[in-house]
């Protein structure tokens, strides 16, 4: 490999993990305010929100009887997140439901 080219993805990988680190080890040093906190612990579902929301309206997956398998396999998931109330579970649930069902229905 030419030596720009290690140099230009040893760049990005520095930036990379740089973007991903700084701000964790900056808001370490402070104390936020509880109702902060409170607040930023809602990101991950927010962002687990648009995601599957993002997906199931761009890329539907529909079986041959007019069944969204994408919709079905998103409440599986919802159950099992309610259920476990554990966001690895959930995935797991969703992505299992998806293949199950694409299994099924599909072939």
């Amino acid at each position: 490999m030419d030596g720009p080219i290690v140099f230009t993805i040893t760049m990005a990988a520095l930036v990379t993990a740089l973007m991903r680190t700084v701000p964790l080890f900056l808001l370490a040093r402070f104390h936020l305010p509880q109702r902060l906190q409170d607040w930023l612990s809602f990101i991950p579902a927010a962002i687990m929100s648009a995601i599957i929301t993002a997906e199931i309206i761009a890329k539907p997956v529909w079986s041959p009887s007019g069944l969204s398998l994408s919709l079905l396999a998103t409440l599986i998931a919802i159950v099992a997140g309610i259920v476990t109330r554990s966001l690895f579970l959930t995935v797991v649930a969703g992505m299992g439901a998806m293949m199950g069902l694409s299994h099924l229905l599909l072939t």
